[in-house]
Protein backbone atom coordinates (compact mmCIF):
# COMPACT_ATOMS: atom_id res chain seq x y z
CA UNK A 1 0.00 0.00 0.00
CA UNK A 2 2.82 2.40 0.95
CA UNK A 3 4.57 1.58 -2.32
CA UNK A 4 1.46 2.48 -4.33
CA UNK A 5 1.05 5.80 -2.44
CA UNK A 6 4.73 6.67 -2.98
CA UNK A 7 4.48 5.83 -6.70
CA UNK A 8 1.38 8.01 -7.00
CA UNK A 9 3.10 10.95 -5.26
CA UNK A 10 6.13 10.60 -7.49
CA UNK A 11 3.97 10.57 -10.59
CA UNK A 12 2.31 13.82 -9.46
CA UNK A 13 5.63 15.47 -8.56
CA UNK A 14 6.65 18.31 -10.97
CA UNK A 15 10.29 17.22 -10.76
CA UNK A 16 9.38 13.65 -11.64
CA UNK A 17 7.14 14.80 -14.47
CA UNK A 18 9.93 16.91 -15.92
CA UNK A 19 12.46 14.10 -15.58
CA UNK A 20 10.04 11.61 -17.10
CA UNK A 21 9.24 13.89 -20.06
CA UNK A 22 12.90 14.79 -20.59
CA UNK A 23 13.93 11.13 -20.53
CA UNK A 24 11.21 10.18 -22.98
CA UNK A 25 12.14 13.03 -25.33
CA UNK A 26 15.80 12.01 -25.23
CA UNK A 27 14.78 8.40 -25.87
CA UNK A 28 12.57 9.37 -28.80
CA UNK A 29 15.29 11.59 -30.27
CA UNK A 30 17.83 8.79 -29.96
CA UNK A 31 15.40 6.31 -31.51
CA UNK A 32 14.76 8.73 -34.41
CA UNK A 33 18.50 9.29 -34.94
CA UNK A 34 19.22 5.56 -34.88
CA UNK A 35 16.44 4.97 -37.38
CA UNK A 36 18.07 7.45 -39.75
CA UNK A 37 21.66 6.34 -39.17
CA UNK A 38 21.74 3.15 -41.29
CA UNK A 39 20.71 4.96 -44.49
CA UNK A 40 23.35 7.63 -44.01
CA UNK A 41 25.96 5.18 -42.79
CA UNK A 42 25.68 3.09 -45.95
CA UNK A 43 26.01 6.10 -48.24
CA UNK A 44 28.86 7.77 -46.33
CA UNK A 45 30.86 4.83 -45.01
CA UNK A 46 31.18 3.24 -48.45
CA UNK A 47 31.94 6.50 -50.26
CA UNK A 48 35.08 8.60 -50.88
CA UNK A 49 33.84 11.09 -48.28
CA UNK A 50 34.71 8.53 -45.62
CA UNK A 51 38.29 9.64 -44.93
CA UNK A 52 38.65 7.48 -41.82
CA UNK A 53 40.75 4.32 -41.75
CA UNK A 54 37.66 2.37 -42.82
CA UNK A 55 37.22 4.43 -46.00
CA UNK A 56 37.15 2.58 -49.33
CA UNK A 57 39.43 4.99 -51.18
CA UNK A 58 43.18 5.39 -51.33
CA UNK A 59 42.99 8.88 -49.80
CA UNK A 60 42.14 8.34 -46.13
CA UNK A 61 43.48 8.62 -42.62
CA UNK A 62 46.07 6.21 -41.31
CA UNK A 63 44.79 6.45 -37.73
CA UNK A 64 41.41 8.20 -37.42
CA UNK A 65 38.38 5.93 -36.89
CA UNK A 66 35.68 8.62 -36.78
CA UNK A 67 33.87 9.08 -40.09
CA UNK A 68 32.10 12.43 -39.63
CA UNK A 69 34.97 14.30 -37.96
CA UNK A 70 36.49 15.46 -41.25
CA UNK A 71 33.53 17.82 -41.78
CA UNK A 72 31.55 17.94 -38.52
CA UNK A 73 32.03 18.27 -34.78
CA UNK A 74 29.49 18.50 -31.93
CA UNK A 75 31.54 21.19 -30.16
CA UNK A 76 33.60 24.27 -31.10
CA UNK A 77 32.07 24.25 -34.57
CA UNK A 78 32.33 27.07 -37.07
CA UNK A 79 28.86 28.71 -37.27
CA UNK A 80 29.08 28.95 -41.07
CA UNK A 81 27.37 25.57 -41.41
CA UNK A 82 25.79 23.03 -39.06
CA UNK A 83 28.50 21.66 -36.74
CA UNK A 84 31.15 22.57 -39.32
CA UNK A 85 34.59 21.27 -38.30
CA UNK A 86 36.73 22.87 -40.99
CA UNK A 87 37.70 26.41 -41.97
CA UNK A 88 34.89 28.61 -43.27
CA UNK A 89 36.86 28.99 -46.49
CA UNK A 90 40.39 28.72 -47.81
CA UNK A 91 40.81 32.42 -48.56
CA UNK A 92 41.85 31.57 -52.12
CA UNK A 93 40.93 33.78 -55.06
CA UNK A 94 39.14 31.66 -57.66
CA UNK A 95 38.99 32.01 -61.43
CA UNK A 96 35.28 31.64 -62.11
CA UNK A 97 33.52 30.45 -65.28
CA UNK A 98 32.19 32.96 -67.78
CA UNK A 99 31.10 33.08 -71.41
CA UNK A 100 29.49 35.63 -73.70
CA UNK A 101 26.14 33.87 -73.37
CA UNK A 102 26.17 33.74 -69.57
CA UNK A 103 23.59 36.14 -68.14
CA UNK A 104 24.24 35.54 -64.43
CA UNK A 105 26.93 38.26 -64.39
CA UNK A 106 28.22 40.65 -67.07
CA UNK A 107 31.90 39.72 -67.24
CA UNK A 108 34.55 37.38 -65.92
CA UNK A 109 35.73 40.11 -63.58
CA UNK A 110 32.24 40.52 -62.16
CA UNK A 111 31.89 36.83 -61.34
CA UNK A 112 31.04 36.22 -57.68
CA UNK A 113 33.50 34.25 -55.60
CA UNK A 114 32.24 30.96 -54.17
CA UNK A 115 30.05 31.27 -51.10
CA UNK A 116 27.61 29.14 -49.14
CA UNK A 117 28.00 25.38 -49.41
CA UNK A 118 30.35 25.69 -52.41
CA UNK A 119 32.89 27.57 -50.31
CA UNK A 120 32.78 24.76 -47.75
CA UNK A 121 33.27 22.05 -50.38
CA UNK A 122 36.33 23.87 -51.66
CA UNK A 123 38.06 23.75 -48.26
CA UNK A 124 38.98 20.21 -49.34
CA UNK A 125 38.61 20.20 -53.09
CA UNK A 126 40.68 23.27 -54.04
CA UNK A 127 43.82 21.65 -52.62
CA UNK A 128 44.86 24.58 -50.43
CA UNK A 129 43.92 23.16 -47.00
CA UNK A 130 44.99 19.82 -45.56
CA UNK A 131 42.23 17.21 -45.67
CA UNK A 132 42.89 16.39 -42.02
CA UNK A 133 42.87 20.00 -40.84
CA UNK A 134 39.87 20.19 -38.50
CA UNK A 135 38.87 22.56 -35.70
CA UNK A 136 38.44 19.83 -33.10
CA UNK A 137 42.08 18.72 -33.23
CA UNK A 138 45.18 20.69 -32.30
CA UNK A 139 47.10 19.17 -35.20
CA UNK A 140 45.91 17.86 -38.58
CA UNK A 141 44.77 14.25 -38.84
CA UNK A 142 47.28 12.21 -40.82
CA UNK A 143 45.94 11.33 -44.29
CA UNK A 144 47.60 8.98 -46.76
CA UNK A 145 47.54 10.32 -50.30
CA UNK A 146 47.49 13.80 -48.76
CA UNK A 147 47.88 16.00 -46.92
CA UNK A 148 45.98 17.96 -49.62
CA UNK A 149 44.42 17.11 -52.94
CA UNK A 150 46.92 17.67 -55.75
CA UNK A 151 46.51 18.02 -59.53
CA UNK A 152 45.73 14.69 -61.13
CA UNK A 153 43.97 13.26 -58.12
CA UNK A 154 40.28 12.47 -58.39
CA UNK A 155 38.47 15.12 -56.39
CA UNK A 156 40.98 17.90 -57.07
CA UNK A 157 39.39 21.07 -58.49
CA UNK A 158 42.05 23.65 -57.73
CA UNK A 159 41.35 27.38 -57.72
CA UNK A 160 40.73 27.66 -61.48
CA UNK A 161 37.04 26.85 -61.77
CA UNK A 162 36.67 28.34 -65.24
CA UNK A 163 35.91 24.92 -66.73
CA UNK A 164 33.16 24.14 -64.23
CA UNK A 165 29.45 24.97 -64.12
CA UNK A 166 28.87 28.48 -62.69
CA UNK A 167 28.11 28.51 -58.95
CA UNK A 168 27.17 30.92 -56.17
CA UNK A 169 24.86 33.10 -58.28
CA UNK A 170 21.13 33.71 -57.85
CA UNK A 171 19.08 31.68 -60.32
CA UNK A 172 15.96 33.80 -60.70
CA UNK A 173 13.02 33.95 -63.08
CA UNK A 174 14.42 37.26 -64.35
CA UNK A 175 17.70 35.58 -65.22
CA UNK A 176 15.88 32.77 -67.05
CA UNK A 177 13.73 35.26 -68.98
CA UNK A 178 16.79 37.31 -70.00
CA UNK A 179 18.67 34.18 -71.05
CA UNK A 180 15.77 32.77 -73.08
CA UNK A 181 15.06 36.11 -74.78
CA UNK A 182 18.68 36.19 -75.98
CA UNK A 183 18.16 32.85 -77.72
CA UNK A 184 20.60 30.97 -75.50
CA UNK A 185 20.16 27.42 -74.22
CA UNK A 186 16.65 27.58 -72.72
CA UNK A 187 16.28 27.65 -68.94
CA UNK A 188 13.26 26.69 -66.88
CA UNK A 189 11.74 29.22 -64.50
CA UNK A 190 13.17 28.47 -61.05
CA UNK A 191 9.86 29.45 -59.44
CA UNK A 192 8.32 26.37 -61.08
CA UNK A 193 11.00 23.92 -59.94
CA UNK A 194 10.03 21.52 -57.19
CA UNK A 195 12.50 18.70 -57.67
CA UNK A 196 13.34 17.02 -54.32
CA UNK A 197 16.91 16.21 -55.38
CA UNK A 198 18.15 19.22 -57.37
CA UNK A 199 17.69 22.27 -55.14
CA UNK A 200 18.79 25.89 -54.87
CA UNK A 201 20.12 27.07 -51.53
CA UNK A 202 18.17 29.26 -49.09
CA UNK A 203 19.18 32.40 -51.04
CA UNK A 204 18.05 30.98 -54.37
CA UNK A 205 21.63 30.31 -55.50
CA UNK A 206 23.08 27.45 -57.47
CA UNK A 207 25.82 25.79 -55.41
CA UNK A 208 27.82 22.57 -55.56
CA UNK A 209 25.07 21.04 -53.44
CA UNK A 210 22.47 21.82 -56.12
CA UNK A 211 23.77 18.93 -58.21
CA UNK A 212 25.72 16.96 -55.59
CA UNK A 213 24.64 15.56 -52.22
CA UNK A 214 27.78 15.13 -50.08
CA UNK A 215 25.99 12.58 -47.89
CA UNK A 216 24.51 10.36 -50.59
CA UNK A 217 26.56 8.48 -53.19
CA UNK A 218 23.90 6.00 -54.27
CA UNK A 219 23.82 7.23 -57.89
CA UNK A 220 27.54 6.88 -58.57
CA UNK A 221 28.64 4.62 -61.41
CA UNK A 222 25.60 4.74 -63.65
CA UNK A 223 26.50 5.77 -67.22
CA UNK A 224 29.47 7.86 -66.15
CA UNK A 225 27.59 9.62 -63.35
CA UNK A 226 30.10 11.21 -60.93
CA UNK A 227 30.23 10.75 -57.18
CA UNK A 228 27.44 12.22 -55.06
CA UNK A 229 25.29 13.15 -58.06
CA UNK A 230 21.73 14.17 -57.31
CA UNK A 231 20.19 11.99 -60.01
CA UNK A 232 21.07 8.56 -61.43
CA UNK A 233 21.69 10.04 -64.92
CA UNK A 234 23.52 13.10 -66.25
CA UNK A 235 20.47 14.35 -68.09
CA UNK A 236 18.20 13.82 -65.09
CA UNK A 237 20.12 16.47 -63.19
CA UNK A 238 20.77 18.88 -66.07
CA UNK A 239 17.18 18.87 -67.30
CA UNK A 240 15.92 20.06 -63.95
CA UNK A 241 17.03 23.58 -64.91
CA UNK A 242 17.91 23.34 -68.61
CA UNK A 243 15.00 22.99 -71.02
CA UNK A 244 16.47 21.31 -74.11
Amino acid sequence: MKTKILSRRLALSPAFSFFHSFTLSRFHALTFFCALTPAYAVSIVNSPHNLSVSGPGSIKSTTETQVCIFCHTPHNADPTAPLWNRAAGSGANYTMPWSATLKAYPSAGAAPQPDGASKLCLTCHDGTIALGSVRSRTSPISVSGGPTFVPGQKGYLGTDLSGSHPISFVYSDGLAVSNNAAGNMPLRMPSTLNDPDVKLDSQGKIQCTTCHDPHDDRNYGGAGVPHFYAKPTWSGTCLTCHDF
